[in-house]
């Protein structure tokens, strides 16, 4: 017996299309017990659409999805992403004196420790001045030169190293709406005018046209709005708004100076004096907006700073207002309903982690699928390891605020002085004062950020053991200087082979017509 022969998915954008879609690959390839999934959305409410970035983990999804990568490039403005660079979050300053960057690359062993050891070897005993991401890995060399990561011979969906994309997000959920559609998912366009509720859940959806539907799966990808899990079911929500202060962001997509101009290979995070701006550089336009917290900074005067930031260049649109909840709610698969995206909850996208999360919460809703008389065990399960990432990533987001040094406006001081760090992570701090973080010191469950992107962050903000590593004393300092000079050999071999960003997406957009069509089952 099949639990969920049918599935109602409420609201499009990313969030819905994309559980559409894997929902569809992964439990509607069966022709002999079919599972009918059918998406609601509305033409009249407009798709947020400003998380324009990813992480590596989305390679993995795209692969499972059947959709060629050449595709991304031609219908989603796609260029890729080697990391995040980070300007002005240790002390204000510019690029030039206060910048780091959190790379995807994963710092490789030599010599019996990684790289990471072998810097923070030299750096106790002041023998090196070198930033940690760039004497360590290779990928901080292709930022600098905007290379892609990717060579121009390799093949789809694979590189010498880690990538994401930048993308229009509301351009990826017309792809993933072909790609849906064209494997049996049903589209319905109408407003949600009544959600009816019973004991186990949701019993029935009532649009404006009069028209019923009932599912025996709910998924609520309504956005902020949480229609099915909050308006109906109503779960509560858990804020994170007194750790996480940033609650609004503007965007404006901005024009280059012209149609060849450099594409950075890189998302760029500038500290400002009530948020960051974030800048993403797409095949036309750079994404862009200001993430600000409304306690320290008004509307128009975000909109002044992020027009400030960009001076002489052309807006493509009037900037957008965005109001933001940070938090989740406190199950986020209740009864016969699973939220997604916004749905569920939502982490200020400063680490990229907005598509992530809905690609985890399917992946592990697929672990935890209950079998016919189950005692709801898997159900409770899964609400305790979302809960748990997203208490993962507050933390890491977190760091980034308040190992800052920056005293210089309220919003800083708010943020070093005020914020309490929640206990878990205080005792991490606590213990990353004597040692570097290791992946026992992490003991989660689900985790997206390893053991080396937290010291990227650690380090790039000069928060490294107060009293020097354990290991370093035994390491021979001239070991550790002849590894780093193999990696900066390393780098140099990069760059000489690495294409140009702009000339591997313009190859990629002349591949489609020749990419195969995806499979319709």
């Amino acid at each position: 017996m099949i639990p969920y022969r049918s599935i109602l998915i409420v609201g499009g954008g990313t969030a819905g299309w994309l559980a559409a879609a894997y929902l569809q690959r992964v439990l509607g390839r069966d022709t002999q017990s079919p599972v009918k999934i059918t998406l609601i959305e509305s033409d009249e409410i407009e798709t947020i659409g400003v998380g324009e970035a990813t992480v590596p983990t989305i390679i993995q999804t795209l692969r499972v999805l059947d959709i060629p990568e050449a595709a991304l490039f031609a219908k989603t403005e796609a260029t890729l992403k080697n990391g995040i660079r980070f300007v002005g979050w240790r002390h204000g300053g510019g690029a030039d004196t206060d910048r780091f960057d959190h790379p995807f690359d994963v710092p490789i062993g030599m010599e019996g420790y990684p790289t990471t050891m072998h810097w923070l070897n030299l750096k106790q005993r002041g023998l090196t001045d070198a930033v940690m991401c760039d004497a360590t890995v290779v990928q901080t060399a292709l930022m600098d030169h905007n290379l892609s990561p990717k060579l121009m011979a390799s093949p789809p969906y694979e590189a010498p190293i880690p990538y994401g994309y930048h993308l229009d997000a509301t351009l990826l959920a017309k792809v993933l709406c072909e790609v849906a559609m064209a494997r049996g998912v049903q589209r319905i366009i109408g407003n949600v005018t009544h959600v009816e509720v019973d004991d186990a859940g949701i019993k029935q959806i009532t649009l404006a046209d009069g028209s019923v539907h009932q599912a025996d799966l709910y998924v609520d990808c309504t956005g902020f709005r949480s229609l099915l899990l909050e308006g109906a079911l109503q779960v509560p929500w858990v804020s994170f708004s007194d750790t996480l202060l940033c609650d609004r962001a503007v965007a404006c997509p901005v024009a280059y100076d012209s149609e060849d101009a450099p594409l950075r290979s890189y998302t760029t995070s500038t500290a400002k004096d009530a948020g960051w701006i974030w800048e993403i550089d797409l095949q036309s336009r750079r994404g862009s907006g200001y993430v600000f917290s409304s306690a320290f900074c008004s509307d128009d005067q975000a909109i002044a700073t992020l027009r400030q930031h960009h001076g002489d260049a052309a807006a493509l649109r009037e900037p957008r207002l965005i109001p933001m909840r940070i938090g989740h709610h406190a199950r986020v698969w209740e009864k016969n309903c699973l939220a997604l995206g916004l749905a569920s909850g939502f982490i200020e996208p400063l680490e990229s982690t907005g598509i992530y999360l809905v690609e985890q919460a399917l992946q592990v809703f697929v672990d935890y699928l209950p079998s016919p008389n189950t005692r709801g065990l898997c159900q409770a399960r899964y609400n305790e390891h979302i809960s748990e990432l997203y208490a993962e990533l507050r933390d890491f987001i977190l760091i980034h605020y308040t190992l800052s040094q920056r005293r210089d406006t309220p919003f800083w001081r708010a943020y070093t002085q005020e914020v309490k760090i929640p206990d878990h992570l205080a005792n991490m701090l606590e213990l990353w004062e004597e040692k570097v973080p290791t992946t026992t010191d992490l003991n989660r469950r689900l985790s997206l950020f390893g053991p080396t992107n937290w010291f990227f962050i650690l380090a790039g903000m000069h928060h490294l053991p107060r009293f020097g590593s354990g290991q370093p004393p035994y390491i021979p300092p001239e070991v550790s200087a002849k590894v780093l000079s193999q990696i900066q050999e390393y780098r140099k071999v990069a760059i000489a082979h690495s294409p140009k960003m702009r000339d591997y997406a313009k190859k990629m957009r002349g591949a489609f017509g020749n990419a195969p069509t995806p499979a319709r089952s």
